[in-house]
């Protein structure tokens, strides 16, 4: 299954999943019904009249459609507000377990390995770099969790980090990373709030129970009635949290020898994750969690962090021995008991250039279409090995730079002005608009970014894109507005300058709440029309930008790959930095399936005089990044 197929999937499991909420609360509403109508008659009965007289009596059509439209809104209103609570990010669950977040700038050797293996399978697989949690917990486990590629977070266990080797977590990472490419993370979400609001009648039942325990009366007592009616709401809420936990554990398996699998394909070595594996089982407390919040997330984890009753039906784990023999055929068995792994050296990128520089790295080379979009939403170790090497070729002192929320704006604003053709001006405006200490701070760095190979900057851009999530909202905004501010000051459209702020600020606006992350809404190109001309056509005079002739032909290329006659170019006085955000905004609610399309065209474009150029390749990036559809570095055929 190709990236674009497992995330159309992940959308209909979505779809599935309502269906079933819907089923769910129909369940409920009927349960409910027959618990209160049956309690009222059986505090109606008397000589004359049975239980069963009163009880098909009861039926009014008015109380009826009270309880269910009461029953109905409190599952709904409880799931949308868990749902809606969860909805910054990755962020809020990890916090829930219990996460300390680890800083970009941090000197802990065990936490510096971590956040080097998230940055290097980011950069490899072109996605945005997921922020990284500690639990403090002794158990070896790991998380994915957010609601899109950009507000995504890694957790990770401290008995992981203190009993994993390298490999080893690099494995467990690369599985954490096939959810997320999966588009499982939404689906997980989704899971929490349904069973949340399916929970509240449960919890409404525990508190009635609470509240007249202390209370005595006879059989007819309203009293005795009131906890008859708590007891039926706890049986009714905690049996439909039955149901729903035996849906959460059976989607959850099927996904987890998946990740597997693509942990194993993503490393090429499959002991890299059946060792975590093997040192979960050797361990005494395996993977469970303590933290109270654990059950709640239980079908994300790496491997099983809760125990429940009825394991077997509930687990949310394929048990390890299994997971264990599909991935290693030929073990023996054997559990491996985990020791505290010792760091030789601090892991920084610095001390793995020696292995890495001299490595023969076999970069992905854009020379179709096809091969482009076979790339998207994939990782291997060669894109990996590319990966480490594009973070050590950048210079120590702008790496570590990009490793600190003050320092790394400082290199965004030097990028930019590397852009710029008054940089004068530009200059003048970060004087303006940047916070008092900035332009000095930019000047340290700009000798060594004007110097830059020009495929080490989007490598750079993610790493401070990472680190600037640390600010304030407050520096945000003055940041954002100075960027801003530049990029317009010459009234054209640069694609460098509009690269460097649509891959940048897209990603912070959603950290910092002031983008949404797009919903699929659009079944069909036609509703896209206008917006596909409109980044197709300024695509095609950007690339090839000497010759009009080629860029109407290209513009026929790509309208004959995307598979819509409809389209006609727009002439380039029509166009405009304004218009292709806009446009590109509405292309991001494109439904899975229909990205590819779009994304073929643009490779059709950029290839049409037969060869790419690394803005070509930059631009097809961010288009990518940018539709949720993440491809790794590319080069040109040289």
């Amino acid at each position: 299954m190709n990236f674009f197929q497992a995330q159309d999937k992940a959308r209909r499991n979505t779809s599935w999943l309502i269906f079933l909420f819907i089923l769910a609360i129909i369940s409920l509403v009927i349960l409910t019904n027959l618990l209160l109508i049956g309690t009222f008659a059986y505090m109606g009965t008397n000589e004359n009249d049975s239980f069963m007289y009163v009880f098909t009596h009861s039926f009014d059509q008015d109380v009826i459609i009270t309880i269910s439209v009461g029953v109905s809104l409190l599952i709904i209103i409880g799931s949308f507000y868990k749902i809606y609570s969860l909805s910054k990010g990755g962020a809020v669950i990890a916090e829930m377990l219990g996460g300390q977040l680890v800083p970009q700038s941090t000197k802990d050797p065990k936490q510096r390995k971590l956040l080097n293996i998230i940055e290097e399978m980011a950069i490899a697989a072109g996605m945005p770099i997921p922020k990284a949690y500690i639990l403090s917990e002794s158990a070896i486990n790991a998380f994915a969790a957010g609601q899109s590629n950009s507000n995504a977070v890694i957790g990770v266990t401290r008995g992981a980090l203190e009993q994993l080797s390298r490999d080893e977590l690099q494995g467990v990472i690369a599985h954490e990373f096939s959810h997320i490419l999966n588009g499982d993370m939404k689906l997980n979400l989704r899971l929490i709030g349904i069973l949340h609001g399916i929970l509240l009648i449960g919890i409404i039942g525990e508190h009635i129970i609470n509240s007249f325990r202390y209370r005595s009366g006879g059989k007819k007592d309203n009293g005795g009635a009131i906890i008859v009616i708590g007891i039926g709401l706890l049986v009714i809420g905690y049996a439909g949290t039955f149901f729903g936990k035996w849906i959460k554990a059976s989607v959850s398996r099927q996904r987890e020898y998946l990740a597997d699998a693509s942990a194993v394909q993503f490393t090429r070595n499959k002991d890299t994750i059946a060792g975590a594996l093997k040192k979960i089982g050797g361990l005494s407390q395996h993977a469970i969690l303590t933290t109270p919040a654990a059950s709640e997330y239980s079908h994300a984890y790496f491997a099983k962090g809760v125990s429940f009753f009825l394991d077997s039906m509930f687990s949310t784990h394929p048990p390890l021995e299994k997971r264990i023999k599909s991935i290693d055929p030929a073990w023996d068995g054997k559990f491996i008991t985990p020791k505290p792994v010792i760091e030789v050296s601090q892991e920084t990128a610095d001390e793995k250039t020696s292995s890495y520089s001299k490595m023969a790295v076999a970069a992905a080379i854009l020379t179709s279409a096809e091969q482009a979009i076979s790339q998207v939403g994939t990782l291997n170790e060669a894109n990996i090995e590319q990966a480490q090497q594009l973070i050590v070729s950048l210079p120590v002192n702008v790496r570590k730079a990009s490793q600190d929320a003050y320092s790394a704006r400082a290199i965004i604003y030097a990028i930019l002005i590397r852009e710029q053709k008054d940089k004068e001006s530009a200059w003048l405006l970060l004087n303006k608009y940047a916070d008092t200490t900035m332009p000095a701070e930019t000047q340290k760095y700009f000798k060594d970014i004007i110097s830059l190979n020009e495929n080490l900057i989007l490598p750079l851009l993610e790493l401070c894109v990472n680190a600037l999530r640390e600010l304030s909202g407050k520096q945000y905004k003055q940041f954002k507005y100075t960027i801003e501010m530049i990029v317009s000051a010459d009234k054209s459209i640069d694609l460098s300058e509009w690269l460097i702020q649509r891959l940048v600020l897209q990603q912070l606006d959603e950290h910092f709440a002031l983008r949404k992350p797009a919903k699929a809404k659009h079944a069909y190109l036609g509703a896209v029309k206008k917006d596909a001309e409109i980044l197709m056509s300024l695509l095609s005079y950007v690339e090839h930008k000497d010759d009009d002739v080629l860029a109407k032909q290209a513009f026929e290329l790509g309208k004959k790959a995307i598979g819509a006659n409809a389209l006609t170019i727009i002439p380039k006085e029509q166009l405009s930095l304004t218009a292709l955000n806009t446009s590109l905004d509405r292309l991001m609610e494109l439904k899975p399936l229909l990205k590819p399309r779009l994304l073929k065209a643009c490779v059709k474009i950029i290839l049409a005089d037969g060869e790419a150029t690394q803005k070509g390749i930059e631009l097809f990036r961010t288009i990518s990044t940018n539709l949720d559809c993440p491809a790794p570095p590319l080069t040109i055929n040289s």
